[in-house]
Formats: C-alpha cells, sequence, structure tokens
C-alpha cells in the first residue's frame, strides 16, 4: 500500500520539532491542517488534516489533535493532550497536561482547562445506540482546575470557577464556583468573579516562566476581561 503524504499549510515563522507529524489524512478528508503564524509544535506531536488552527499556537510534546477541529488563536496546550475529532475551541485558551477532550466539545474564549480533566459526551458507552454525542458547552472565561470530570451534556456558563476535583453532573451557572462531587455551586468570591486574566492566559509559552512573551499586548484591548 502506498505511504500517504502529509498534508498542511503552516503560517510563517514556526518552530517545529523533529518527530512532528503534520497532516496525517483519512480517506476523505477534503481540506489540509491549516495553522497561523509563529506556531510552536514540540515533538512527537500528530496533527491531522482537516483542521484549522489559528496564529500563535503552541503544542507540548505527544499532543494528539485529530481531524475537523477548529482552534482559535493564542491557545496553547500542554503536553499529552487529546482532542479527540469534530470539536471546537476559541481563542485565548490554555489547556494544561493529560487532558482529554472529546468529539462534540465546544469551547469558548478565554478559558483555563488545569490537569488531568476529562471531559465526557456518552452518558452510556456501548450500551445504547446514539443518533449523535452529547457534547459539552464550555462559555467563555471559564476556570477548570486540576482533575475535574465533566458528564455529557454540561453547559458551564461563563466566568464561573470550577475548583480541582470536581465532578460536574448539572449544568453549572454563570458566575458561580463550582465545588465537591458531585459539584454544588455558591455565588463567586469578589477576588474571582472578573473573569481571567490575559496576562497569565496569552503569553505564548508550554513551560512557566520559561520565557517572557508581551507580543498579545499588541492586541491587548481585544481580551479584556468582562464585567458580568
Amino acid at each position: 500500500m502506498m505511504k500517504k503524504k502529509p498534508w498542511f499549510e503552516i503560517g510563517p515563522h514556526a518552530q517545529i520539532d523533529d518527530g512532528v507529524t503534520l497532516g496525517y489524512r483519512f480517506e476523505g478528508d477534503t481540506q489540509p491542517l491549516r495553522i497561523g503564524a509563529h506556531a510552536v509544535i514540540r515533538s512527537g506531536a500528530i496533527l491531522y488534516a482537516h483542521t484549522t488552527i489559528g496564529y500563535r499556537f503552541s503544542c507540548g510534546h505527544l499532543a494528539l489533535i485529530r481531524g475537523g477541529i477548529t482552534i482559535g488563536n493564542r491557545v496553547v496546550m500542554h503536553h499529552k493532550v487529546t482532542l479527540e475529532g469534530n470539536l471546537t475551541i476559541g481563542s485565548g485558551v490554555k489547556i494544561m497536561a493529560h487532558v482529554y477532550i472529546p468529539s462534540t466539545t465546544r469551547i469558548g474564549n478565554m478559558v483555563f482547562i488545569g490537569p488531568n480533566v476529562t471531559i465526557l459526551n456518552d452518558k452510556h458507552p456501548q450500551r445504547i445506540q446514539r443518533a449523535e454525542l452529547d457534547g459539552v458547552t464550555i462559555e467563555d472565561h471559564v476556570t477548570i482546575g486540576g482533575g475535574v470530570t465533566i458528564c455529557p451534556g454540561i453547559r458551564v456558563g461563563a466566568r464561573s470557577f470550577v475548583a480541582a476535583g470536581a465532578v460536574l453532573t448539572r449544568d453549572v451557572p454563570a458566575d458561580m464556583l463550582a465545588v465537591g462531587a458531585p459539584a454544588r455551586f455558591q455565588p463567586l468570591p469578589a477576588e474571582l468573579a472578573r473573569g481571567n486574566l490575559p496576562e497569565l492566559l496569552l503569553p505564548q509559552t508550554d513551560l512557566f516562566g520559561a520565557h517572557k512573551d508581551e507580543s498579545w499586548r499588541e492586541e491587548e484591548n481585544g481580551w479584556a476581561s468582562p464585567v458580568s
């Protein structure tokens, strides 16, 4: 069998490690992998064709990004993140290590997802046949702490803060703190109520403090934290 050639387009000023696979193809793919300018992609990462990614994207070691995905600008993913196909991620999103995000998930802008978060999309896997999966929606300026599990079909409201280890079994209203397993809700403390900070989310780095990136300040007015 003839080996398929990779199929991708990438913008200028990219930093691509050895051992990266770009544009892995399936039969029937109709468009290449497209990545904007100033991308940083670490060794072992596999990015499929039929996915579109904005500018100043960073991707850690051994990350997997499958097809049918749309990712906005200034998104940072750390190592061993898995994005299954057919999902959307907005701009200004930071995803820490060992996160699993399945098909039909919808993530807004300026979202932080901590390490070892698991998002689900099927309430009865392998037991009930469904016409479509029940994807999770995460609205703008949400913070999700480490080790959180989000059950299928949940909507996480804008500016909410989900504490580490929480299990979300019902929708989280906007501007709420979610704590516990199953999670219970309470009003956000004042210091957490203004949304995520662009100076923490937007720098293009996959290692805390590794280098100082102030490039986002060129467009700072577009990343202001919202007031609820």
